[in-house]
């Protein structure tokens, strides 16, 4: 295999509600300006970016730069692990972002401007470091399913937003209105469930919550911190449960989430592990990075040091 010293750009059709494709002409003339190699690909349905990735790789791209949100860079990072020929490890993945929420975006300090991101990505060997990356086992449609998580996954009320957020993208809409919209349906329609929660292989919590995060990362739901104190590279996974409460004494703590200091509250408890089990009853969906990918149980493992990543940080 040829390794190739090139830049692969994979750019999301679907980010930003079709902003991602509009804007890759202006993106590619500041890659270009730059001078700065690359080739690219264009996606054209949902996960395509995932083959994408796998393709590149095995091409012998060690280098993916994608154009997107935080969907997209977790579809990218699945496609990276999805095969076994390359070690994750040994790939440098780069965002610009485009999307509607931007969180892994944030966790890395990664401008928002695409002249100032184009710059960060033209001096990538001296702003790379690595992250951890989280493998999440659960069931879809019966089967078991896994994924890779390069940020934040959840259960309860933000699975259940994320859910509504996705069906509403299907339907073409992608925006900070519609996940505002997504946001306030669920509020309104959702009920706390009953979990257990074991961390490292002890009991950490039982009974009613309105939600657990699990976090490698800080940011969530476009700039909200429900795990705060993660650190990306220390080879644990922060988990956040918000205890039973009342949605109108939630709605009281939403100012704490994107403060970051929501572990002040009484009814919110924290950990950190290696492992993470989770059962809900009856059932709760999962999501991870913002996007649903299936139902309770949930087992969650740390890979240390799990990918390259361009990072402001």
């Amino acid at each position: 295999m040829i390794i190739q010293s090139a830049w692969r750009v994979i750019v999301s059709s679907r980010s930003g509600g079709g902003k991602a494709r509009h804007d890759w002409p202006s993106i590619a003339k500041l890659l270009k300006a730059k001078s700065i190699e690359f080739s690219e690909r264009i996606t054209d349905h949902a996960y395509h970016a995932i083959e994408l990735a796998r393709e590149a790789v095995l091409s012998g791209f060690r280098k993916l730069l994608v154009i997107g949100g935080d969907g997209a860079i977790h579809e990218v990072l699945n496609g990276l692990y999805s095969q076994q020929e390359v070690p994750p490890s040994e790939v440098t993945l780069g965002l610009i972002p485009v999307g509607s929420g931007n969180d892994w975006s944030r966790l890395h300090q990664i401008p928002f401007d695409y002249e100032q991101v184009v710059d960060l990505v033209a001096k990538a060997d001296s702003h790379t470091r690595v992250q951890d990356v989280a493998r999440v086992h659960t069931l879809m449609d019966g089967k078991p399913y896994c994924r890779y998580m390069m940020n934040i996954g959840g259960l309860g009320f933000d699975s259940d937003v994320c859910r509504r957020f996705d069906l509403a993208k299907e339907r073409g809409h992608a925006s900070d209105r519609q996940y505002l919209k997504s946001l306030l349906s669920g509020f309104l329609a959702y009920k706390p469930l009953r979990f257990r929660v074991a961390v490292d292989g002890a009991e950490f919590y039982q009974g009613t919550a309105f939600s657990v995060a699990l976090g490698i990362g800080t940011y969530c739901g476009g700039g909200m911190r429900q795990t705060p104190d993660a650190v990306p590279d220390d080879g644990l996974i922060n988990v956040t449960v918000v205890g039973k409460l009342s949605k109108w004494k939630f709605l009281s703590k939403v100012p704490s989430l994107f403060k970051g200091d929501i572990y002040k509250h009484k009814e919110v408890k924290h950990t950190v592990g290696h492992t993470v089990e989770i059962e809900a009853a009856p059932y709760s969906y999962m999501e991870v990075d913002g996007e649903p990918v299936g139902i309770t149980p949930v087992r969650i493992e740390v890979i240390p040091a799990g990918v390259q990543v361009v990072s402001s940080l």
